[in-house]
């Protein structure tokens, strides 16, 4: 097999890359946006664009290895009944709150993860449980240790007290 059909051109890869980021980053901002309009869809091309070219050029230098694992995204099912499971038990929290029935107080979790040996995968997984973990209303991750596999996550109203 010759070299040339192991690895696509560069230019080729460049361009697939870029792409591919631009989808997702294009997406993800009509997402968070909620809305159509064309200004701001506009403006998402526009900004996607910039996040590509960036994210192509931080990979072309090889100065962040990025290799996430199409497996470790099956765990994202669970997100949207995490966050409206978490919503209402923020929001509650915040009636009890206002209603002058106690006040909440935050507390800290200790999580334990299994990271990949691989340097450029356990970026890709510790980056990947940041968002996940961070996604829902309730908490968010302040620090992954990866020596001890442990993640301190940060909750606005404490697992056991809902």
């Amino acid at each position: 097999m010759s070299r040339r059909k192991q690895t696509a051109p560069k230019p080729r890869r460049r361009l697939v890359g870029w792409l591919a980021w631009f989808a997702v980053l294009n997406a993800l901002w009509l997402v968070f946006i909620s809305a159509w309009v064309i200004a701001e869809e506009i403006l998402g091309l526009v900004a996607s664009a910039i996040a590509a070219t960036a994210a192509e050029a931080v990979r072309e230098q090889g100065l962040v290895g990025f290799r996430p694992r199409a497996r470790w995204l099956l765990h994202a099912r669970f997100l949207p009944a995490r966050t409206a499971r978490e919503s209402v038990a923020v929001l509650g929290a915040l009636a009890r709150q206002l209603a002058g029935r106690g006040a909440v107080e935050g507390g800290f979790r200790l999580v334990e993860v299994t990271l990949p040996k691989d340097h450029d995968e356990a970026a890709a997984k510790r980056a990947l449980l940041t968002a996940g973990e961070s996604f829902a209303p309730n908490a968010y991750v302040l620090a992954i240790d990866p020596e001890e596999h442990l993640m301190l996550v940060h909750e606005l109203v404490p697992e056991n007290a809902e």
